[in-house]
């Protein structure tokens, strides 16, 4: 019996000493072994950390599972940290490895030499392909006229927004990707489209994410428990996204020409192909698959959701929307879709696309970054593996930087004499290291789609509709729009 309880007593104390907080970390809440302390599935995490905020301050370590996680609540911790090499991995959280299926790969969550080598290859051929220039916005503004004529087939009644927008902005990726476009009424675009978006957010659910904090728990979980978590459904969505992919590359390896790259996947096959020999090469047919799904996933969604967005909230404030009309009317003649050319024109109508991006915080905590060694952030000391949020809607409602931090406010982004700024402290394709590798196509593509949309629709709700702006706690990675529905009225 006392053997019994010295050996327990013993355990315990192991177990304190095992778990104890290491010194030099911030504030915050460390919470029991093994689980830490878990967020509530009731209210944002976003929103619990900026509670924890008002206790802690701006830098707030909270251990969720086992997982010790810091996160930065202000714009110069963000830019700080994000900017260090010690804080540029990616964590090996299980979605991210599902996403993945296992291996680090892709551009989007890999790290050391896999992330170098493909996002330098990325930002090399999309500028020899014409990213910011105008071959590409010619792609883009044809796709913009598509949609506008596809959009006049869906005006006058209630509806949800049509998906031929979701299709629109895939067109540019593929293009980009693969010299190839759908029909804005192609079934088979149409579904691909829909297999993104549900397989982005099935990424994102609270009860899959728990493998996130909780490892240990993947031991003990049985298979069909994973799979009532979402972990089939996400992985059946990630293999049906690459067989897609496997398709357009065997194309693209039956007709190459390495003398005349047409898109970013022949650019990829005759790299890989001069590299065959290398032994340290990252290049082979599984990376490429991989990176061209992470273009796919980061750079459709993303877009195509925050044009649900802005348009939700001109239907919110349609104020802001007739200002934007006439501002384009004013500028372009009917007949002539808007363009970058226009752009300086078009003061009101670009700080209204950067107030959204601000207000909505489409990523409210940022992509996780993770320290691939100890380093020291505002003075506290941050060991090896540990997750770094930036709470980055803390950044785009701080009043320190932004006159009505709370509201709606276009303003927020012109200067006296009503010309555009550009402001530091909106970070919505993170800072740093990592900065989004599309940033640029992604403007281009929302100035261009939303400024021919607005030229010739307008967007109200249907009466007795409620228009929610407010975040849902289940999504714990992107900020998506509840759906909603509207009416599409072509303007004279």
């Amino acid at each position: 019996m006392l053997t019994g309880a010295l050996l327990l007593l013993l355990l315990v104390v192991i177990v304190y000493l095992l778990d104890k907080k290491p010194s030099g970390l911030p504030p915050g809440i460390w919470g029991w072994p093994l689980v830490g302390r878990m967020p509530s599935r009731s209210k944002h995490l976003a929103d619990q950390v900026k509670q924890l905020r008002k206790k802690y301050g701006d830098i707030i370590t909270w251990r969720i599972g086992t997982r010790v996680n810091v996160f930065l609540c202000n714009f110069k911790l963000v830019k700080t940290a994000l900017s260090k090499f010690e804080c540029s991995d990616r964590p090996d959280f299980y979605t991210f490895k599902l996403f993945g299926e296992g291996n680090d790969v892709g551009v989007v969550f890999s790290n050391g030499v896999m992330w170098q080598t493909h996002r330098r290859f990325i930002l090399r051929q999309l500028r020899d392909l014409g990213m910011g220039k105008s071959r590409l916005e010619a792609a883009i503004q044809h796709e913009a006229a598509c949609l506008v004529q596809e959009l006049k087939k869906h005006t006058d009644q209630p509806m949800p927004l049509p998906k031929s927008i979701n299709l629109a902005v895939l067109n540019v990726i593929w293009k980009l990707v693969a010299d190839h476009r759908y029909s804005l009424q192609d079934q088979e675009g149409q579904y691909f489209t829909q297999l993104l978006t549900t397989t982005t957010d099935n990424m994102q659910g609270f009860a899959l994410n728990l493998f996130n904090y909780l490892p240990w728990l993947l031991m003990i979980t049985p298979d069909f428990v994973k799979n009532w978590m979402g972990v089939r459904v996400l992985r059946d969505g990630v293999c049906e996204l690459k067989d897609y992919m496997k398709t357009f590359i065997k194309e693209h390896q039956a007709t190459l020409d390495p003398s005349n790259p047409k898109d970013l996947l022949d650019a990829y096959l005759i790299d890989l192909q001069e590299r065959k020999e290398d032994p340290l090469s990252t290049m082979n047919i599984e990376t490429v698959r991989a990176v061209i799904m992470d273009l796919f996933g980061a750079g459709t969604e993303t877009t195509s959701t925050m044009i649900r967005w802005t348009i939700l909230y001109l239907m919110k404030y349609p104020e802001v929307q007739a200002k934007i009309q006439r501002e384009i009317d004013a500028a372009v003649p009917r007949g002539t879709l808007p363009s970058l050319e226009h752009k300086d024109k078009l003061a009101y109508f670009e700080a209204t696309i950067h107030e959204v991006h601000r207000i909505v915080s489409l990523v409210p905590l940022g992509v996780s970054h993770y320290t691939n060694q100890d380093t020291e952030l505002a003075g506290y000391r941050l060991p090896k593996g540990t997750v770094v949020m930036s709470h980055l809607e803390c950044c785009h409602r701080d009043p320190s930087y932004w006159e009505k931090p709370n509201e709606f406010y276009p303003e927020h982004f012109l200067d006296d004499q009503g010309k555009f700024v550009k402001r530091e402290h909106l970070v919505n394709f993170s800072v740093g290291r990592r900065v989004c590798v599309g940033e640029s196509l992604a403007r281009m593509e929302l100035f261009v789609f939303l400024s021919a949309i607005l030229q010739n629709f307008t967007f109200s709700a249907p009466k007795g509709e409620v228009l929610h702006t407010e975040k849902d706690p289940q999504q714990m990675l992107f900020s998506f729009p509840k759906p909603y529905q509207v009416i599409i009225r072509e303007r004279e």
